[in-house]
C-alpha cells in the first residue's frame, strides 16, 4: 500500500500489508497504536517492498529508517548494498542524520576488513558510479565496530547521536591559497565562519542551492565550466581544493594569494563584484 492505504500495482514500491487468521485483530486497549498500525483490516508490517509478477515479495527496507534528503526518498539498505561490494569492507550501515535545510542527510558507517585499506573519497565515489547522486553519502565514518541490537542486527536508528563526535572532524587550517579561497567562498554562501579543509559542505548546511552558487564563484574564478556534481562528489575545501588544482593551470593559482589578500576584508557584495571583474578580466 501506499500511504494513503491504496493498493499498488506489481512493481510499485510500497509498505507491505498482511492479513489473515494468522494475523493478529488489535493492540489491545491501545487504540491510538491500532489506529496506525491498521488499514481496512490490513496490518502495516513498516517493511517498504515490492511485489514481482509471480507474487513474490521483496523487502527493500524498514519504513522509519527511510531518510527523506530535501524530498529525495532514500532506502538506506540500497546504500548497505552497495557498499558491501566493496572488497575491502567488511560492514556497512548507511544512515540518516539531521539538516538544517534537507532536513535530512545520509551518512554511512562502516568497518573494514582486516589489512585493507581505502579512502572516504574512493569508497564515495565508488557508490556514485553504481547509486544515483543524491544516494551517495555525504560523509564516511570508519568505525572499529558498529552497535548491535539484542537479536545481533546492525543498529541504523539512533547511529547519528552514537556517532556525532566522530562526524565532527578536527579543526585544520588552510594549507595551499586554493583551500584558502574554497573556505572563504563557503563562508560567504553558508554564512558561517571557522571552516575547517576537512568540514563537509553539506554537513555545514549547504544544499543544491548553495552549491550552485559556491560552482559558479568558482567557475568566476578558474574559468572553468564546472558541473554542480563538482561539489556532491568533492564536498570538503581539501578534496575540492584538490580537484580544482587538477583542473586548473599554474596561471590560474598564481591570482589566489593576491585575491585572498582582498576578500578578507570584504563584505558579501564587494566580494561578488571583485569575482565578476576577474571574470571579465580573463
Amino acid at each position: 500500500m501506499d500511504e494513503a492505504g491504496t493498493s499498488l500495482p506489481v512493481g510499485a514500491v510500497g509498505e507491505i500489508v498482511i492479513r489473515g487468521p494468522n494475523v493478529f485483530h488489535a493492540y489491545e486497549k491501545n487504540p491510538g497504536a491500532n489506529k496506525n498500525a491498521f488499514c481496512d483490516g490490513w496490518f502495516r508490517t513498516g517493511d517498504q517492498g515490492y511485489m514481482d509478477e509471480e507474487g513474490y515479495f521483496y523487502i527493500t527496507g524498514r519504513l522509519k529508517e527511510i531518510v527523506n534528503r530535501g524530498g529525495e526518498k532514500i532506502s538506506p539498505r540500497e546504500v548497505d548494498e552497495v557498499l558491501l561490494e566493496h572488497s575491502a569492507i567488511n560492514q556497512a550501515v548507511a544512515f540518516g542524520i539531521p539538516h538544517a535545510s534537507l532536513g535530512e542527510d545520509l551518512a554511512a558507517a562502516v568497518v573494514l576488513k582486516d589489512a585493507h585499506t581505502v579512502s572516504k573519497q574512493d569508497l564515495r565515489q565508488f557508490v556514485f558510479d553504481r547509486l544515483a547522486d543524491y544516494k551517495v553519502p555525504s560523509q564516511i565514518i570508519f568505525v572499529s565496530e558498529i552497535p548491535k541490537g539484542p537479536t545481533g542486527k546492525l543498529q541504523r536508528i539512533g547511529l547519528s547521536d552514537k556517532l556525532h563526535e566522530l562526524m565532527t572532524p578536527d579543526f585544520i587550517e588552510p594549507r595551499t591559497d586554493t583551500e584558502a579561497l574554497v573556505i572563504s567562498i563557503y563562508e560567504e554562501v553558508l554564512k558561517c565562519e571557522k571552516i575547517g579543509v576537512q568540514d563537509n559542505f553539506f554537513w555545514l548546511g549547504g544544499d543544491s542551492l548553495k552549491a550552485t552558487q559556491v560552482v559558479s564563484r568558482i567557475c568566476s574564478i578558474f574559468d572553468l565550466d564546472l558541473p554542480l556534481v563538482t561539489i556532491f562528489r568533492h564536498p570538503t575545501p581539501a578534496d575540492l581544493a584538490q580537484e580544482l588544482s587538477s583542473k586548473a593551470g599554474e596561471a590560474d593559482i598564481s591570482i589566489l594569494s593576491e585575491l585572498m589578500e582582498e576578500i578578507e576584508e570584504l563584505s558579501e557584495a564587494e566580494v561578488q563584484q571583485l569575482l565578476d571583474e576577474e571574470f571579465r578580466r580573463k
